[in-house]
């Protein structure tokens, strides 16, 4: 597979070197700023040497600022090119910004989280959750810690984890992201936030009852994850023309065989 890498900071280099390593080829790396980036603009990318797309496909994988995502993806469908697309912040713009790949037919995983183990315990912690609530004994929450530097609160991961609770709830039925001065109200799933240090990111599920306490939890140390997940999602839509959210890539890589 011939991948373009379109922001070629830390997730962008750490993609790169997963990518090489399954044996694939990367053609540019896409970056106006960036120290060693092969191409400042998508326009000075050379379209590949004709090749058939079922056996030498061209998959662009992005990590990158959203401000620019409508005219990329439009860049992208318009050459025909697959694409992975992990930039966040255009969700208010979705179909907009989806709709050039729709009409070409290209192939296009979005998502906020392409970890391969987050997503791993997105599944686990929802079906833990289905269990505890079968006995009706306990409250449940969510913990998580990240960098003093992380601009978000809660982060992306917890409010995916806590809706994921949510929807195996009976009686909660709404996130509560804020710091209480308060009692909380019964229908209400805490998601509780800390940022300090150097921690890269860890989730916790608390599913609690007056005899016990059930703690999972997830802990990121680096990005290899991440780009481990974006690389695979890249092999995996490249022979599809589908337009996915990422979790259908992550069913369909966790289904029972």
């Amino acid at each position: 597979m011939r991948i373009v890498i379109v922001g070629y900071g830390r997730m962008g280099r750490e993609i790169e070197a997963i990518a090489r390593d399954r044996g694939h080829q990367i053609v540019a790396t896409v970056d106006p700023l960036a120290p060693g980036a092969t191409a400042r603009s998508l326009e000075e990318v050379p379209p590949p040497e004709p090749a058939s797309t079922a056996t030498d496909p061209v998959t662009v994988i992005e990590f990158a600022l959203p401000p620019q995502i409508g005219e990329n993806v439009a860049f992208y469908a318009h050459r025909g090119w697959h694409a992975v697309i992990g930039t966040t912040g255009w969700d208010q713009d979705r179909e907009a910004v989806l709709r050039p790949a729709r009409e070409a037919g290209t192939g296009l995983v979005y998502g906020s989280n392409f970890s391969v183990g987050a997503n791993l315990f997105f599944r686990i912690s929802r079906y833990a959750a289905r269990l505890a609530e079968r006995t009706g004994a306990y409250d449940s929450a969510v913990m998580e810690l990240h960098h003093r530097q992380k601009q978000d609160s809660p982060s992306g991961t917890a409010l995916t984890i806590a809706e994921g609770l949510l929807q195996e709830s009976s009686s909660k039925n709404r996130l509560q992201p804020e710091t209480l001065h308060r009692r909380i109200e019964e229908e209400e799933l805490h998601v509780i936030s800390g940022r300090v240090g150097f921690i890269p990111g860890t989730h916790t599920v608390y599913l609690d009852s007056l005899a016990d306490t059930v703690e999972l939890t997830h802990r990121a140390r680096t990005r290899q994850g991440f780009a481990l997940g974006a690389v695979q999602a890249a092999e995996w839509i490249c022979s599809r023309r589908e337009v996915v959210p990422v979790d259908v890539f992550f069913d369909d890589l966790f289904q029972d065989q």
